[in-house]
């Protein structure tokens, strides 16, 4: 049976009605961004998240375009017959209105895209409107043909402006009925966190969060915080490994972990993400040869720009190299602020060369010093102090990477 939720923007237009099968799946992905509604007032409200924000989350837990793609393949030519259908019911009435008129020429709009995707991901005020029109068409059918919830939230999102924030309201009657009866909850604090906590617990296969896996406690600990500080709204989607716990650190402990889980049949998406070094790629050949299964995947650190001509240190003396395959550690991504020593950058002393790649391998000098000064600007970012001089964008660009290849490991896993 689906239960009816209203997508709220705040531009505090129309909300959009959606009937949705599955609530604790539009909860899991919204997080805070949704309230009650109905019986009560609440002092417990949503806080709003752009809609590229939920989309991604989406992503991360599996939740894809590729989905959508299947869907609308599936349906296209049901979904357009009902929607020609809808068009002639609304022009058989020759007295319309000029918003009955408005509406009309953007079903016909959506009819002409002959519901080809492409033509409808890309966000614009036009594609916005006919997205709607779509909506109310699947918000009127009640049968075999109504997509699945994944499909109806992200078209739902997709009608919003990217950076528009956007929250859900949900029947208070149904979350009632769905509340784990050990909870104790008050009227005008509904829901509790600790509600919230235990839905989240009790969501089966969709609460079970991608991993990231590196290959050491110093990379695990840098991921972490970088989620934390650069990208809070996505630390609930993906668990990244501690190493403190005693696991084997190193590409080759890294690669026999992946096997281990492939074998063990972990469920969740498993990202796999070794140092961009001439071990880190000995690794991935190792892995291409391996029948890992479509959850797990494995990808080094991205190449960085400035590490095209890097200064280094070795047998002949000092020379600019590209260390991208070679030497590039965590430490590379921590920011100018932390591998700079007055104008220069801290080099990379070659330490040898490894036989299987036939390419050196080497290491930033000072390292300790390097994540000291990583230390000092995660400890500056809690406090809420802003330092001209720190430098977020290498960070930056690998969060947004890891996202990115677990998204894709989800896509091809082909999650429902």
């Amino acid at each position: 049976m689906a239960h009816w939720t209203a997508l709220q923007g705040e531009d505090n237009a129309e909300p959009i009605d959606l009937p949705v099968y599955d609530v604790n799946f539009l909860i899991r992905i919204f997080g805070r961004a949704w309230e009650a509604n109905d019986l009560w007032d609440t002092d417990v409200k949503a806080i709003p998240l752009p809609s590229s924000t939920i989309l991604r989350r989406m992503d991360l837990l599996g939740f894809t375009d590729r989905d959508m793609l299947s869907d609308f393949s599936h349906m296209r030519e049901s979904w357009l017959t009902g929607l020609r259908s809808l068009c002639r019911r609304w022009t058989s009435d020759g007295s319309l209105s000029e918003e009955d008129k408005d509406d009309v020429e953007g079903l016909q709009d959506l009819i002409a895209t002959n519901l080809e995707v492409d033509k409808l991901r890309q966000w614009s005020t036009k594609n916005a409107r006919i997205l709607k029109i779509l909506l109310y068409y699947w918000a009127e059918i009640e049968d075999e043909n109504y997509p699945s919830d994944s499909t109806g939230i992200r078209v739902a999102l997709q009608s919003f402006p990217p950076e528009e924030l956007v929250y859900a309201t949900i029947s208070q009657d149904y979350l009632l009925a769905t509340i784990p009866k050990d909870v104790e909850w008050h009227e005008d604090k509904f829901p509790l966190p600790s509600s919230l906590s235990l839905m989240f617990r009790n969501l089966a296969w969709k609460n079970t969060k991608p991993i990231v896996l590196v290959e050491g406690t110093f990379d695990s600990k840098v991921l972490n915080t970088v989620f934390e500080v650069r990208f809070p709204d996505y630390t609930d989607y993906l668990s990244i490994a501690d190493f403190t716990q005693g696991a084997e650190g190193g590409a080759s402990g890294l690669v026999r972990t992946l096997r281990t889980l492939a074998q063990l049949a972990i469920p969740n998406t498993i990202l796999g993400l070794f140092d961009n070094d001439a071990a880190g790629r000995e690794a991935i050949n190792a892995l291409q040869k391996s029948a890992l299964p479509a959850n797990i995947g494995f990808e080094t650190y991205p190449d960085l720009q400035f590490a095209k001509a890097y200064p280094t240190i070795g047998p002949t003396g000092p020379a600019n190299a590209d260390i991208n395959g070679k030497a590039l550690s965590i430490e590379l991504f921590l920011g100018m602020d932390c591998i700079k020593e007055g104008t220069d950058m801290l080099p990379i002393e070659w330490t040898g060369l490894n036989h299987r790649m036939q390419v050196y391998q080497g290491s930033i000098i000072n390292k300790k010093l390097v994540q000291k000064r990583f230390e000092e600007k995660i400890a500056r970012a809690r406090n809420g102090v802003v330092n001209s001089i720190d430098d977020w964008s290498s960070l930056d660009l690998l969060g947004n990477f890891a996202m990115h290849a677990i998204a894709q490991i989800s896509a091809l896993r082909g999650t429902r």
